[in-house]
């Protein structure tokens, strides 16, 4: 189910962070976090039980909606199968990371983002300063309850009870805030009615006299 406190505004930028389950009803939850970049507020939520390539489909539609948003998929388990079929499906805008391997010196990229105990202590510590620091905005109730909840055990470990799919999401969107303003991932603004639109309308010409008119006088036409 889809839970949205703000719709897609034409000026803004968002982020999608995506954790994936096997879709059982007993089992696991899926869950997308929606979060606008600059304001750092948590604008929409989708929570379920989903098969993991149908979840594709949500995420896609989701993502499409706010502006073809920067989205990471968990890589590990069942992520694979969801980030497999958003690339099918075509999601011009998803995350992927780039290493170099020093044996060949060819650059290899690994979609979406995978959770080791080396990474997730990082990304939830990430996630605790920006809470800390008011720079996220929560406006989920059953987000708030799992954060309450999530702890690290005394072998290192971290986890929520009974459930962590929404600050893993949440995890997962907040990292994506680094990356939104990167040319690659940023997506196209649209600038119908704005000057530089406006300028692309008018053909450049030559007057009789020589003159070149429409961009350079622009000021003056409109």
């Amino acid at each position: 189910m889809l839970t949205v406190w703000e719709r897609p505004e034409r000026w803004s930028g968002y982020v999608l962070g995506v954790d994936t389950a096997e879709g059982l009803g007993h089992g696991d939850y899926s869950c997308i976090q929606v979060i606008d970049v600059k304001a750092g507020e948590q604008v929409a939520v989708w929570h379920g039980h989903i098969p993991p390539d149908e979840l594709a489909v949500e995420v896609y539609n989701i993502g499409v909606w706010y502006g073809n948003a920067l989205c990471c998929v968990e890589s590990n388990n069942h992520g694979l199968t969801t980030i497999v079929q958003l690339r099918q499906l075509g999601y011009p805008n998803l995350f992927r990371k780039r290493s170099l391997n020093t044996e060949n010196n060819r650059i290899t990229q690994e979609y979406g983002w995978r959770t080791t105990r080396t990474s997730k202590p990082l990304m939830i510590d990430d996630l605790a300063k920006a809470l800390k620091n008011d720079e996220l905005v929560i406006h989920c109730e059953s987000t708030i309850a799992e954060l309450r909840t999530f702890v690290r055990n005394d072998k290192g470990g971290m986890s929520g009870s009974p459930y962590d799919d929404r600050v893993m999401s949440l995890a997962l969107a907040n990292q994506m805030r680094k990356y939104a303003h990167v040319p690659e991932y940023a997506p196209l603004v649209d600038d119908t009615w704005t000057l530089d639109w406006w300028r692309r309308q008018i053909p450049n010409k030559v007057s009789e006299h020589g003159e070149v008119i429409g961009q350079s006088s622009l000021r003056g036409t409109v």
